[in-house]
């Protein structure tokens, strides 16, 4: 017992002895790891691991060492080559895997992989995390993390369904909170929920401005909502801030774009403005961002010139431009600007413009996925084409109208906007016989206006192109929409409208029992030529000739008649009742441009009647002997042959 004691008392002093040794040893590698010298700390450690008499916590002191020095040693290299950190964990953990800081090192290990940028492998360990761990610290950091891959990834539900779990380890009304309320907006960005997005940043920068500004990508999309929503006194503000701070991150061309852009809204920041652009196209060439900034630079350079030889180079770079990123936003703008620059050199009040690529560059614009683009295209463009669309219908060139509108109908005003143009549009497919797709348009405005006099005046097309088309209904049609607008200030149109309708059914009694309700005076100016045509038609049906002589002649002094046409069908109306010299001076006054073989048979008729049978005789020799001349020559032959043969048989002619 004696002998146990004293050798006890020998090796107890060398066992602390020898523990105090091998802690100096662990202290002394971990004095390196202090001093910010983690390849010595390594070196140490490891040369320690390789004693056979360490305790296991000496290694477990020594494998997080290790652990901890080659994650710092990796951050100091920027995470080029994160495997000896990573492989530096697995040994510990793998060793040690009820280590007291396992949850520290599986998330350190997926911290790496996500720095490094193989997201694949950080969302693998970021689930092992949410298996293994279940505190909420580790889950905050991972739900978060993974929500900002899926962010960077564009997979927005997925983002969501993130930040919603980390929603659920977090205190409400807490700096954490507000974090996750941040990337939540982001996502909102991302899925064009714009206006809620800028609403929790606005919220959250008031609270923590610090959760934003502390975060490039929080504070860049910041400053990207509140320049869509035009706030730029703003935007300008924290667009300076951000480059202050964040100059050589990557978002910062962006915002520095945005910056840029503000300023060169003002003629006194141009200048600024431009080296901004120059700066951006110049150090990111080749990039979104430098080409954005090359063509503003363009544009902005060349914002008060209008001479097309000038103007040509820009042009052709812009095209250039264009042709090389097709299918991008960047073709979009540049598309935009193009057409900006043909809208400037077309011919002033040119229809022959509508032609040109102005339009197709427009409507190109117009369909982008960039909202700005979309929206600054549409409207300038349907604006254009619009006033020249005004000009092309009212010189009644309804084919070239009609094109136009169909061939862009990217331009073609919204719902509800720009009615009178609408509305001359479908009196150009009337006209063309476009009869379906007009009284579509049509109908679609009638609803808008139904109240209103424009929506009479587009029931007026209506009634028009039902009876241009002939419809069976049309009567019916008409008849019982006056029925409901008795009091319509277009009453009298709509019924000289059924007068004519009638008439082409070959009803002229109920046409003028029809016409008998108005005169002359009820309708407007511009339909005056059309009641005495109608009301001619009736009387020429009916064999009312002297009637449908002066209905002629009230025609012809109508505004917008046909005024030679008018006398000419006066002339025969006269010749029909056997008022032959009369007819005669009528016909004698047609212009030489109208003088066809009708006029010339019918004027020799009426001399042959009238008693200038020298005169009548000679025209239906002419008349003959013209090779154009048709059916009259056949005419004039017989009307010869018969006024011969009275001349053989002694009847005076």
């Amino acid at each position: 017992m004696r002998r146990l004691l004293l050798v006890t008392a020998i090796l107890l002093p060398l066992l602390a002895q020898s523990a105090l040794a091998a802690g100096d040893r662990v202290q002394a590698a971990r004095i390196f790891f202090g001093n910010g010298n983690p390849e010595q700390a390594i070196s140490s450690a490891e040369k320690l691991l390789k004693k056979p008499d360490l305790s296991r916590d000496e290694r477990s002191d020594l494998l997080s060492l290790i652990a901890d020095a080659e994650i710092l040693r990796t951050t100091h290299q920027h995470f080029e080559d994160i495997k000896p950190a990573t492989h530096a964990i697995e040994a510990l953990l793998q060793e040690f895997p009820d280590h007291p800081h396992a949850a520290h090192y599986r998330w350190q290990r997926a911290w790496l992989w996500w720095q490094a940028g193989d997201e694949k492998q950080a969302m693998v360990a970021g689930r092992e995390i949410i298996a293994m761990d279940q505190q909420p610290a580790s889950l905050q950091r991972v739900w978060l993390m993974m929500a900002r891959i899926h962010i960077k990834q564009r997979l927005f539900a997925y983002a969501r369904s993130d930040l919603l779990q980390y929603g659920l380890q977090v205190n409400n009304k807490s700096r954490e909170q507000a974090v996750g309320m941040a990337w939540m907006a982001v996502v909102d960005q991302g899925e064009a929920r714009n206006a809620p997005a800028l609403q929790t940043l606005n919220s959250i920068y008031s609270n923590w401005p610090d959760v934003i500004t502390d975060e490039p990508k929080l504070f860049s999309t910041y400053i990207h909502l509140l320049y869509d929503q035009q706030d730029f006194a703003k935007t300008l503000k924290l667009a300076d801030a951000f480059i202050r701070q964040y100059i050589t991150n990557d978002l910062a061309g962006g915002v520095r774009l945005i910056r840029a852009d503000i300023l060169s809204s003002q003629e006194k920041t141009i200048p600024t403005a431009l080296m901004e652009y120059g700066i951006l196209a110049d150090t990111q060439a080749e990039t979104v961002i430098g080409l954005k900034a090359f063509m503003r630079k363009l544009m902005l350079e060349n914002r008060n010139e209008h001479d097309r030889d000038k103007l040509v180079p820009v042009m052709i770079a812009l095209k250039k431009v264009a042709d090389s990123n097709q299918l991008s936003v960047l073709e979009d703008e540049a598309m935009l600007d193009l057409a900006r620059l043909w809208r400037r050199i077309a011919p002033s009040g040119s229809t022959e413009a509508m032609h040109a690529p102005a339009l197709e560059a427009y409507a190109h614009a117009a369909t982008s996925t960039a909202a700005t683009i979309a929206r600054a295209a549409h409207h300038e463009g349907s604006e254009w084409m619009a006033r020249k669309l005004e000009t092309i219908l009212k010189n009644e060139q309804w084919l070239a109208a009609v094109t136009i509108w169909r061939q862009y109908p990217q331009l073609q005003p919204e719902a509800g906007k720009e009615q009178e143009l609408s509305l001359g549009i479908a009196h150009a497919m009337r006209m063309l016989m476009i009869f379906d797709t007009a009284e579509e348009m049509l109908q679609e405005l009638y609803k808008l206006n139904i109240t209103s006099i424009r929506g009479q005046r587009i029931m007026v097309e209506l009634a028009k192109l039902w009876m241009d088309r002939q419809d069976n209904d049309g009567v019916e049609k008409i008849m019982r929409w006056l029925n409901r607008n008795p009091f319509s200030i277009y009453r009298p149109e709509m019924l000289l409208i059924v007068a004519r309708i009638q008439l082409e059914q070959h009803h002229p009694d109920l046409a003028r029992q029809t016409l008998a309700g108005i005169s002359a005076d009820d309708v407007a100016l511009e339909s005056r030529a059309s009641f005495w045509q109608a009301s001619a038609g009736v009387s020429e049906a009916l064999g009312e000739w002297h009637r449908a002589a002066r209905d002629w002649q009230e025609y012809s002094k109508s505004p917008a008649a046909d005024t030679q046409q008018g006398i000419i069908r006066q002339a025969d109306a006269l010749r029909q009742a056997t008022e032959f010299a009369s007819a005669r001076d009528l016909y004698l006054t047609i212009a030489e441009e109208h003088r066809d073989a009708a006029w010339q048979y019918h004027l020799a008729i009426c001399q042959l009647r009238s008693g200038e049978v020298a005169q009548g005789t000679q025209r239906l020799q002419e008349l003959i002997d013209n090779k154009d001349a048709g059916r009259f020559a056949t005419l004039a032959k017989l009307a010869l042959a018969d006024q011969q043969a009275g001349k053989l048989l002694g009847e005076k002619p």
